[in-house]
């Protein structure tokens, strides 16, 4: 099991927090090691099958928040060319301006996101789920991670993000479409716009994570040709809190 400090909460959240990584050879001695080393907001991560330990997890008050699927695609020639035929024409793609990235912080901050595991937490909500994505791709950028904004017919829609994970295995990590076009069936064109971002960044795959909360990103990449492989559960348990404005 992996033991993370994840300080980066602190500021996002207000208060201390520690992942759990637990691994497919570990046992119940887990367990243990986690009440151990427990905080103020713990978050264990579980690989598929281990069943005896999400039973044991939830004995010691942790709740299940979510399954993330990593999903793949290989970018080959006939996939991407599958994935072309099935968006939507008149989405393009362009890298951001600090103007543009100010106007999506902006939007961020009115709420882009709302199947995520701490907007759906209620000791935490909307407005700190909002800030946790506006810090997150604040720290990406300032590490030289790109931002993208998405244009529909030289209208602001959206955008996306990309890293590069392993050499030429790309993240296109998170896509937000803006609440004023939400409804229009943008969002395939919009993933494939990202898919082919990677491609012109010498991307020989793509390796990304979409939350079992949100299954209309789901349908859209499954829909793009991309192929689930790994699937992670996601519990939470809250300690004593101190939300810091």
């Amino acid at each position: 099991m992996k033991i993370v400090n994840a300080f980066w909460e602190k500021r996002n959240l207000g208060v201390e927090a520690v992942e759990f990584v637990v691994e497919k050879d570990d046992n119940e001695a887990v367990i243990s090691e986690i009440l151990k080393n427990e905080t103020q907001y713990n978050v264990v991560k579980l690989p598929v099958g281990k069943t005896a330990l999400m039973a044991s997890i939830q004995e010691n008050g942790y709740r299940f928040a979510e399954c993330m699927l990593n999903f793949t695609h290989s970018l080959s020639e006939t996939g991407v060319l599958n994935a072309a035929a099935l968006s939507n024409e008149g989405v393009s793609a362009r890298l951001m301006t600090e103007g543009d990235f100010s106007a999506l912080c902006d939007e961020l901050m009115k709420g882009l996101f709302n199947t995520d595991r701490i907007y759906c937490d209620a000791r935490f909500g909307p407005e700190v789920s909002a800030r946790r994505y506006k810090n997150w791709l604040t720290d990406e950028r300032a590490k030289s991670n790109a931002v993208y904004k998405l244009e529909y017919h030289g209208e602001s829609i959206g955008f996306f993000a990309l890293k590069e994970v392993e050499e030429r295995v790309f993240d296109p990590f998170l896509i937000g479409l803006y609440n004023a076009y939400k409804g229009r069936g943008l969002g395939r064109s919009m993933a494939y716009c990202a898919m082919a971002e990677c491609i012109k960044s010498g991307a020989k795959s793509i390796s990304t994570h979409i939350s079992s909360n949100n299954p209309a990103n789901i349908r859209i990449y499954k829909s793009l040709g991309y192929e689930v492989g790994g699937v992670e559960y996601v519990f939470v348990k809250n300690g004593e809190l101190k939300i810091e404005n």
